[in-house]
């Protein structure tokens, strides 16, 4: 079992079988379900579906992968299923982008289903590639220039982050650059080694970046999660596992961690010795997830004040105060990921927000709106 997404109406739960080159349609309550069969990647001794984003269209996207040797290029490494059809169908994605893309693709959908993002890594350029579900039958492409070996979305589907070279970027839906978070501390653990899994917080506020503390499979080796912050990279919070997690392949193949809806609940693939027959889940409950700021809306307010702005984040408490450079603002405590903020009187120009718990923990994003 390599990957899953859920529907977004929750009807369905998509599992690819890489090892039996099927995907399976279950329902999550019932656990019965349908087997459609995929076939694999010729020219690989072991291939078959490692990864799926489910969609708002009633469709699968299919990533297929091959371990053992290589005919070449791969034109099919991506598929589409419809779930419309009775029984299932699934055949190469039919967007016309994708006769140009090259290279088993790593993919991820939003919760919505509205949006799956795609790297092809092994692909001429590196691209990335996105599809939207009001232009089903094509996908936005970017030059990427970087080899991604890791990727992940926002649930939010506004952000997503993706791994190149050693190097985490986060970019927005429209495939630009936002960040490049840069981390310091994690060098403080020699020996560390990453693990396929990069995920983000709901809102895109927070990175959860699984790592070893050694080598895959080494004595004593431990499974760790660091939380950083998605703008800045600071480190906010480590959590280290009982077990290492299971490393037997790499991002193209699996991912090895999830979050719930709040980013709260962190669902991890570990094992005793890193390898499959000994891997079981793990999971761990947050006492309290890490302040930080998502995205906010809409970007442009006027100076004059009066605004509702809405913020999403993590961590947020029923008595967080937000300032507007340096002007305490109105808040209204909607959840733990969103905040209701009308803006005061403010200069013109870009504008820093800082959000506040009653405990004193506090974060900040420098020219997060901007007043005119």
């Amino acid at each position: 079992m390599r990957g899953l997404a859920l529907t977004p109406d929750g009807s369905q739960l998509v599992v690819a079988d890489f090892g039996a080159q099927n995907v399976y349609l279950l329902d999550p309550v019932k656990g019965t379900g349908v087997t459609v069969s995929v076939g694999g990647v010729p020219g690989f001794t072991n291939s078959g579906p490692a990864r799926v984003a489910a969609t708002s269209t009633q469709t699968v996207f299919v990533g297929l992968s091959g371990e053992g040797g290589s005919s070449g290029a791969c034109s099919a490494c991506l598929a589409q299923m419809d779930l419309k059809a009775s029984p299932p169908t699934i055949q190469p994605a039919p967007q016309q982008e994708v006769s140009s893309l090259t290279g088993a693709p790593l993919i991820q959908g939003n919760a919505a289903g509205n949006h799956v993002f795609l790297a092809f890594g092994a692909a001429p350029g590196g691209p990335l590639a996105v599809w939207n579900a009001s232009t089903p039958d094509q996908f936005v492409t970017s030059m990427a220039n970087a080899s991604t070996s890791d990727l992940g979305t926002a649930a939010d589907g506004n952000l997503f982050a993706l791994q190149a070279n050693g190097t985490t970027e986060m970019h927005a839906a429209d495939l630009s650059l936002s960040a490049v978070p840069t981390f310091a501390e994690l060098a403080q653990i020699p020996g560390r080694t990453f693990v396929p899994g990069l995920t983000l917080h709901p809102s895109g506020a927070l990175i959860y970046q699984p790592f070893l503390t050694g080598a895959p499979g080494g004595a004593g080796v431990k499974g760790g999660v660091d939380i950083l912050d998605a703008h800045s990279g600071a480190l906010r919070l480590r959590v280290f596992l009982p077990q290492q997690f299971m490393t037997d392949v790499d991002g193209l193949h699996g991912d090895f961690l999830a979050t719930d809806e709040n980013g709260q609940r962190l669902f991890a693939i570990t094992s005793s010795d890193g390898s499959a027959q000994n891997a079981s889940l793990t999971i761990i409950q947050l006492a309290a997830v890490p302040l930080g700021i998502g995205t906010i809306s809409p970007a442009s307010v006027p100076a004059s004040g009066g605004t509702t702005l809405s913020v999403r984040g993590s961590g947020f408490q029923t008595a967080t105060t937000v300032s507007i450079n340096g002007k305490l603002a109105s808040v209204t405590f909607k959840d733990m990921n969103t905040l209701s903020v009308v803006t005061p009187g403010l200069t013109s120009g870009p504008q820093r927000i800082t959000i506040m718990n009653p405990d004193g923990e506090t974060t900040s994003l420098d020219a997060a709106i901007t007043a005119n």
